[in-house]
């Protein structure tokens, strides 16, 4: 199976890369400054060029607080780059799988979300993410797939779990948000799910995340409690404070709830999503709980 990947230099497109040269799959990921997805013409060259079987789009604008502020840059991306990508693969009668985001719901309706529950995101990332998913399945109908996941964390880049290893380590206490839920995903199984489905040719939107919902200062907690155990330079004493979205006050909103139903996939791939605790503790054995 040949594969093209956007966003390869992320911590997913990073994991995907690893699994697909375990599985001795043919791979091309272009960098950033070789190929630009809101630029039409340099995507239709890679896709005409290479060919490829598979096309996975991890390429993303992700800064969600800077998102409303950068609202063109982040619908560019999220929206102009996937219409780009969905339009080269349809010439190429190739697949797409392309990766969108728990922040497509309000958050409201307080239990976890299936892929056929309304979506309405209230903030402009979620807005440019929704507005890709729409491009994909628009263009290319049963020869795409949306994987929605949360909370992703991996090996490579930044993520919530490196920041709290990095702070542990700086301060002697943190202020945690504890009233916004999720579900937390660790890179490397997400990479798996999403190589499997590609081989099924799922289609339609799946959600793909570890299972249990939480939220932040539940996973600081989690992240504070194993790591400590395996570095000296994490003090015992270290102090997690749990504090409200509110009191964090940051620029774009969040969904209260944002928790994802991920059973849809287990009838697709025939087995269960991990925990997110499987998930963390394999992404801290990954990093050797250093950071």
């Amino acid at each position: 199976m040949k594969l093209l990947l956007f966003g390869g230099s992320g911590q997913l497109g990073y994991e995907i890369i690893s699994r697909c040269r375990d599985l001795n799959f043919k791979i091309i990921s272009p960098v950033t400054s070789e190929v630009d997805v809101t630029l039409a013409e340099q995507v239709d060259f890679l896709v005409e060029k290479f060919k490829p079987d598979v096309v996975i789009n991890c390429a993303a604008y992700t800064a969600v607080d800077l998102a409303e502020t950068e609202q063109q840059r982040a619908f560019e991306i999220n929206e102009l780059g996937v219409k780009n990508i969905a339009t080269a693969v349809a010439r190429n009668k190739s697949y797409l799988v392309s990766i969108s985001t728990d922040y497509v719901f309000d958050g409201k309706k307080g239990t976890a979300y299936q892929e056929t529950d309304p979506t309405n995101p209230i903030n402009v990332y979620g807005q440019s993410k929704l507005a890709g998913e729409k491009a994909a399945l628009e263009i290319l109908g049963d020869r795409a797939l949306i994987v929605r996941t949360s909370s992703l964390h991996g090996q490579r880049g930044n993520n919530f779990v490196h920041t709290m290893l990095r702070l542990f380590q700086e301060r002697k206490s943190l202020d945690i948000v504890s009233d916004q839920s999720m579900t937390v995903t660790w890179a490397g199984w997400l990479a798996e799910v999403i190589l499997d489905l590609a081989r099924l040719r799922a289609s339609g939107v799946v959600h793909a995340a570890g299972q249990g919902a939480l939220t932040w200062y539940d996973f600081a907690k989690e992240i504070l409690e194993v790591s400590k155990e395996h570095n000296s330079r994490i003090p015992k004493d270290f102090q997690l404070n749990p504090i409200s979205a509110k009191e964090f006050n940051r620029p774009a909103a969040r969904p209260e709830y944002s928790v994802l139903d991920s059973s849809k996939l287990a009838g697709i791939l025939g087995y269960q999503p991990i925990s997110w605790k499987e998930g963390l503790l394999s992404h801290l054995k990954q990093i050797k709980f250093q950071q």
